[in-house]
C-alpha cells in the first residue's frame, strides 16, 4: 500500500470546522466508551532543544497514530504518522500545523456548542495570531455574534475587517476590560505566562476557553476566573492536571473547588447537561491531546481518499 503524504496546503482545503467538530465528538464519545486510548504527551529536553510526541489508538475506527514535533527557539514543526490498525500498516504522513489549528479550534467550538449559554451575542478574543484567528473563524460557524472584541496590540486590521465581512459581526480592537465585560464567550489564545484578564469582569453565564498555554508554569486565567466557575472542563485529566498551568498554579484554600474539574470523557458518560443554569460560568481549558490529532488526521486522510476516488471514477467514465 502506498503511503500518502498530505501537506498543510492540501489539508487546509480538505477540512472545515464543523466536520472537525463532528469527528472530535465521535472520537471523545468512543474514548468515554473504552473504544479509544490516549498516548499522553512525552517531552524530551536537550539543552535548548525539545522533542515532543503524543498520539492515540482509536479502536472504533481501527486507526492509530502519533504526532511528533521538535521545539527550536520557541517554534514548532509538526508531523503526524497514521496507521491502519486492521492491517497494521502505515497509511499516511501528514504535515501537522493545519491539523493542530483545526483540532484546537474545532474542539473549542464543540465544547462551546454544548456548554455556552443559549443567547450568545458577544465574543471576546485574546490573541489574534495563527491560532486565535482560527478560534474566531470556528466559533463563527457555530454562533452568530453581534460583536467580536479583539485584544491584541499586533492584530491585523485587514483580518479584522475580513472577519467582520465574513461573519456579519462588528469587529473592534479594545482593552481587556472592555472586551471581557458583557462577553458571552471569552477565548484566550496567547502565549502569555500571566493572566490576561481579571475574572471579576466576567458576566454571569459566560463561557471561557483557554487554549494558549500547555505548560504547568504559565497561565492565561486567574484564580478569580476559576473560583467563579461552576464547572471547569478539561480534555483528559491524566494529562490536563499535569500540564494546565491554570490548574497547577491555582491557589485555593477550598479543596472542594477542585471537584468542579471534569474531563470530556466523564461528560460523555453522564446524562446531565454540560451546563447547569444560564447564570453558570463555564471554563474550558485545553492543552491538546493526541486523540484530537489522530481523529483530525484520519478525517483529512479519508476526505482525500474520497476525493481521489471521485476523480478516478470521473476519469474512467
Amino acid at each position: 500500500m502506498k503511503i500518502s503524504h498530505l501537506d498543510d496546503t492540501t489539508i487546509s482545503r480538505l477540512l472545515d470546522y464543523k466536520s472537525v467538530a463532528a469527528i472530535l465528538n465521535e472520537s471523545f464519545a468512543d474514548l468515554a466508551a473504552g473504544k479509544a486510548k490516549i498516548h499522553a504527551r512525552q517531552r524530551t529536553d536537550s539543552l535548548h532543544l525539545r522533542l515532543s510526541t503524543m498520539g492515540a489508538l482509536w479502536n472504533a475506527r481501527q486507526v492509530g497514530g502519533v504526532k511528533v514535533y521538535p521545539t527550536v527557539s520557541g517554534q514548532f514543526s509538526f508531523l503526524i504518522t497514521l496507521f491502519d490498525l486492521a492491517s497494521n500498516r502505515p497509511i499516511a504522513v501528514l504535515d501537522g500545523a493545519e491539523i493542530t489549528k483545526f483540532r484546537t479550534a474545532g474542539l473549542t467550538a464543540l465544547i462551546a456548542s454544548k456548554s455556552a449559554a443559549q443567547q450568545v451575542k458577544k465574543l471576546a478574543l485574546f490573541g489574534a495570531g495563527f491560532q486565535g484567528r482560527a478560534q474566531a473563524q470556528a466559533l463563527c460557524e457555530f454562533f452568530r455574534f453581534d460583536e467580536i472584541s479583539v485584544v491584541d496590540p499586533l492584530a491585523d486590521d485587514a483580518w479584522c475587517s475580513g472577519l467582520a465581512l465574513q461573519s456579519g459581526s462588528a469587529v473592534k480592537r479594545c482593552s481587556p476590560e472592555a472586551a471581557t465585560i458583557d462577553a458571552d464567550i471569552v477565548v484566550t489564545a496567547t502565549r502569555s505566562q500571566e493572566p490576561v484578564f481579571d475574572g471579576k469582569w466576567l458576566k454571569p453565564g459566560a463561557f471561557v476557553s483557554a487554549i494558549g498555554i500547555s505548560a504547568p508554569k504559565g497561565r492565561e486565567l486567574d484564580d478569580a476566573t476559576l473560583s467563579r466557575a461552576s464547572r471547569i472542563i478539561v480534555e483528559w485529566k491524566p494529562q490536563s492536571l499535569c500540564e494546565a498551568g491554570e490548574l497547577v498554579l491555582w491557589q485555593t484554600d477550598n479543596a472542594l473547588e477542585r471537584e468542579k474539574i471534569v474531563d470530556i470523557p466523564e461528560l460523555y458518560r453522564q446524562s446531565a447537561p454540560w451546563r447547569g443554569s444560564e447564570k453558570d460560568i463555564i471554563v474550558a481549558k485545553s492543552v491538546g491531546v493526541g486523540l484530537s490529532d489522530v481523529a483530525c488526521a484520519y478525517l483529512a486522510f479519508t476526505c482525500n481518499q474520497s476525493m481521489q476516488e471521485a476523480v478516478s471514477t470521473e476519469n474512467a467514465s
